[in-house]
């Protein structure tokens, strides 16, 4: 079945590129969660993660912004900082994906937004200037921060790129 809002977001603990563990409820105690499903091989992850590294920046001391791999975090986290993503990163690599298989992961990129009450509030797969936007919007209007654009023309990503 597939994730949407309004659903309750499975729980989960997984670890950190900190050597912690980390849960949805942690995750989720200070406000929203942007989870972002990701494989360091994608094509569509290369090209969007220095946006979701922007909302990272804009947001990740109110929100917690977090890239979810499904490499081994050893492996992402030169990746997610090669490509502009200084926020936390959690390994889903073992188990057989198993946070992926939960939150329904079908392409990467996905993001998933989770309210403060572990309710799923956004989804998206893929590249989507506007839902970059939007999902960017949804950070700024939960954390009072800005709500500009984190992707507009002119910037020389495509307006949409599969997953």
């Amino acid at each position: 079945m597939a994730l949407e809002p309004g659903m309750p977001a499975p729980d989960f603990r997984l670890p950190g590129s900190d050597a912690e563990p980390h849960s949805l409820g942690e995750l989720t105690a200070d406000g929203p969660a942007l989870l972002i499903f990701f494989r360091s091989g994608c094509p569509t992850c290369r090209l969007a993660f220095p946006v979701y590294g922007e909302m990272a920046r804009r947001y990740g001391d109110a929100a917690a912004v977090v890239a979810v791999s499904q490499d081994p975090v050893l492996q992402a986290g030169p990746w997610l900082h090669e490509h502009g993503f200084s926020g936390p990163a959690l390994d889903d690599s073992a188990d057989g994906y198993a946070v992926s298989v939960a939150y329904d992961v079908q392409t990467v990129p996905t993001l998933v937004m989770v309210g403060a009450d572990r309710t799923v509030t956004m989804v998206a797969e893929g590249w989507d200037r506007d839902i970059a936007n939007d999902f960017a919007r949804a950070l700024g209007d939960a954390t009072g921060r800005s709500v500009a654009p984190v992707s507009t023309d002119g910037d020389g990503l495509p307006v949409f790129k599969p997953g």
